[in-house]
């Protein structure tokens, strides 16, 4: 027989996260007391999610495959107050680290696409001067078109480079923000 002494409230938690930021926000979430509930118990999985909701306030990310993560936590947790003001500035960090990545990528592809499609306007205009007889005018546009496509995708990657050196420093930063917010929480719960 169990005792009252064993008893424990729990308060419960459940974030959507990108797959690849499934195992900085369980470490992170753990030094505020959280513990992931995982498959073995109350028969719980991670559901894994292929759209992004439209009408929802908490909409965190455009990505088609986020994961949403269950937590629970003893609710007589010590120093109760300070750790969720942490907890609040951990998650803004770590939230502000994804949007720089997301950032990242979206101007990548901006200038990837924008290039691309500029390239298949080129090939485009070829065609078409090819059926009215400019021959001259059609060669020029196809290898326009092609050095466009080309230019595009070797753009692709010099954008990345350049991107991830100026943005590289702002995202360290921001996990460095996260992290000692993580280890003033752990210090709290234990004392």
């Amino acid at each position: 027989m169990e005792s009252k002494n064993d008893f424990v409230a729990y308060e419960y938690k459940k974030i959507m996260v990108k797959r690849d930021s499934v195992s900085v926000f369980t470490d992170c979430l753990s030094n505020f007391g959280w513990i992931l509930i995982d498959e073995y118990e109350y028969g719980y999985q991670p559901e894994v999610t292929s759209y992004t909701p439209v009408h929802t306030v908490e909409r965190h990310t455009n990505d088609l495959e986020t994961v949403v993560l269950k937590f629970k936590r003893d609710r007589h947790i010590r120093n109760k107050l300070e750790v969720s003001k942490l907890e609040r500035k951990c998650e803004t960090a770590l939230s502000s680290a994804g949007s720089l990545e997301r950032k990242n990528n979206a101007y990548k592809m901006g200038i990837t696409l924008g290039v691309g499609i500029l390239g298949a306007v080129f090939l485009a205009i070829a065609v078409f001067n090819f059926i009215s007889a400019n021959v001259i005018i059609g060669v020029f546009l196809t290898i326009l078109g092609i050095a466009g496509l080309g230019i595009g995708y070797l753009a692709n990657r010099k954008v990345e480079q350049k991107r991830s050196e100026q943005t590289e420093p702002m995202i360290q930063q921001q996990l460095e923000i996260a992290y000692e917010a993580c280890e003033q929480a752990h210090a709290l719960l234990a004392q």
